[in-house]
């Protein structure tokens, strides 16, 4: 596990592009900041990994398209050999390099974020301020080293426990912020095209990103995955994922709605706002789940969700990039059980079923 930095050192950054003027823009952006040194440069994913070992960087600024090995399989050589906070620095929000974006943050990666136009100086300008931001936040996450290919199994004996048997639910919240991305494909990976119940997501994620995230995300389940719209439905079988700078809300009778109210909290779009919704439209009809990230964003929405009779679940600390979220759902009261996405997946499917098979004999 990697420690954080001292108070008062500077952060050691690791800076990794094949382009030379890249790194010379990045050296600009980061100089004259005292909490920042630029420990190394490599111009090849192969120099990343093995300058990650012999310098043990704080925090690593990757590219993501690189010849002979990319930032998606350096990020994954990395985070099983030292367990390096990374950030996939990406030319662009679309197409396949914002696939492999996320890709970058599925082997790892605790962050990403769009490269500057360099010939706009105010992007440059603005881009740096983020940049430095992101480096100092992410120099505070202790990463765990993750064995390649290795998948998360659910801890305990048996199955894990869901709510009663009279339950029956008709739609399932659920929101992620750091490491969201991996937790989602597990989760949702394991759950069948004829999964009964309408899905709302939030996952925190840099601008420009969410289309190539909802891309990515579709080669991994059977269920419609889509960006919501200002007004949409939700139905059985559908992922709706909250849009760029919108709130996702739900509303009686099915209806959803995207809108620009503002957060609860610091985010847009915000968990507690799609969760304390669901409350309300849905009250013991729904299940929250929360799964890694950092903050508390989507505590108090899944105690709201508890309160009004739903079935909340959070993901266990063993499988959490960041324990953040969930800890917090915790100590408010507000979690039902705790396990890792692909136990929730299992659970939800036999939630499910169970209230199939009752209704059949009802009509029987």
């Amino acid at each position: 596990m990697t420690s954080s930095p001292v108070q008062g050192d500077p952060v050691r950054l690791l800076v990794v592009d094949d382009s030379p003027s890249i790194r010379a823009v990045i050296r600009a952006m980061v100089e004259g900041d005292a909490g920042i040194r630029i420990v190394g440069e490599a111009g090849t994913g192969g120099e990343a990994v093995e300058m990650a070992r012999t310098l043990r960087p704080g925090v690593i600024l990757m590219d993501v398209q690189m010849p002979e090995m990319d930032g998606i399989e350096a990020t994954g050589r990395i985070m099983a050999a030292v367990a390096v906070p990374i950030i996939a620095f990406s030319a662009f929000t679309w197409g396949g390099e914002a696939k492999a974006s996320i890709e970058m943050l599925a082997a790892g990666a605790l962050d990403v974020m769009a490269k500057p136009e360099l010939g706009w100086a105010g992007a440059v300008s603005d881009c740096s301020r983020v940049l430095r931001k992101k480096i100092r936040s992410a120099s505070r996450v202790a990463v765990v080293r993750r064995l390649r290919g290795a998948v998360p199994m659910a801890r305990g004996r048996g199955e894990p426990a869901g709510p009663s048997d009279g339950a029956r639910f008709e739609v399932l919240g659920v929101g992620a912020s750091t490491g969201g991305p991996t937790a989602l494909r597990e989760l949702f990976s394991g759950l069948p095209a004829d999964f009964p119940l309408p899905i709302l997501v939030v996952q925190h994620i840099t601008m420009g990103f969410t289309a190539g995230f909802v891309e990515w995300l579709r080669q991994h389940t059977p269920l419609d995955v889509r960006v919501a719209n200002e007004e949409d439905r939700a139905v059985p079988g559908s992922i709706l994922i909250a849009p760029e700078g919108r709130q996702l809300e739900a509303l009686p009778g099915g209806s959803v709605r995207a809108t620009s109210r503002k957060p609860r909290g610091v985010h847009l779009p915000s968990v507690d706002t799609l969760l304390s919704s669901l409350a309300s439209a849905y009250g013991p009809k729904c299940i929250g789940a929360l799964l890694t990230g950092m903050g508390s964003d989507g505590a108090e929405g899944l105690l709201d969700i508890r309160r009004a009779g739903g079935f909340t679940l959070a993901q266990d600390e063993e499988t959490c990039v960041v324990f953040g979220m969930p800890l917090e759902a915790a100590r408010r009261g507000a979690v039902d059980r705790s396990m890792p996405p692909a136990a929730m997946a299992e659970l939800l499917r036999r939630i499910t079923e169970r209230s199939a098979c009752r209704e059949e004999g009802g009509r029987a």
